[in-house]
């Protein structure tokens, strides 16, 4: 399952990669790829199940891959809609996206095996897991470059506030 699901994500955020994302770094102004899954997950008893999911069978794949540079999961707080979820990754290239998580995901996922049919925590598993099919069958993904010497990380500027000095 878990191989599934990371498999999932990557195949879904690398089809809607574009060229542009692919072109390689140069020595100038370091960049970074950012990638944003975004779905809705509706208030209720099924929120906590999907929620509960992501932390541990899905989030756990970005928190443990050694090629995240950073990860949010973002729940909504103030916007037209109360249902948002987004996860952003941010990567330090396009690459990293698909890159393997290797043995942190391998050891974490080992010991956090989905029940099998008959097993206790079976139901609850299974409950969880449609009610997270539902929310992420219509996710989006989306991925960004950014600019590492326009960006603020941790109340600290990566490079210069405003325009470059004029020369004379």
């Amino acid at each position: 399952m878990r191989k599934f699901l990371h498999a999932f994500g990557v195949v879904a955020v690398v089809g809607f990669a574009t060229a542009p994302a692919a072109v390689a770094q140069d020595a100038g102004p370091p960049t970074r790829i950012v990638a944003v899954t975004s779905f809705q997950v509706s208030f209720g008893p099924e929120r906590a199940d999907v929620i509960s999911f992501l932390t541990e069978y899905f989030l756990p794949a970005y928190q443990l891959h050694p090629k995240v540079r950073n990860f949010r999961m973002l729940t909504h707080n103030w916007g037209s809609n109360g249902a948002d979820v987004a996860l952003v990754a941010e990567y330090d290239t396009f690459a990293d996206i698909e890159a393997e998580c290797g043995q942190p995901c391998d050891d974490y996922f080992a010991q956090h095996e989905a029940p099998e049919e008959g097993e206790a925590g079976y139901g609850d598993y299974q409950r969880k897991v449609q009610a997270f099919n539902r929310a992420y069958s219509n996710h989006r993904d989306e991925i960004y470059t950014t600019n590492m010497n326009r960006a603020v990380v941790e109340g600290q500027m990566q490079g210069r506030v405003g325009p470059a000095p004029a020369e004379d």
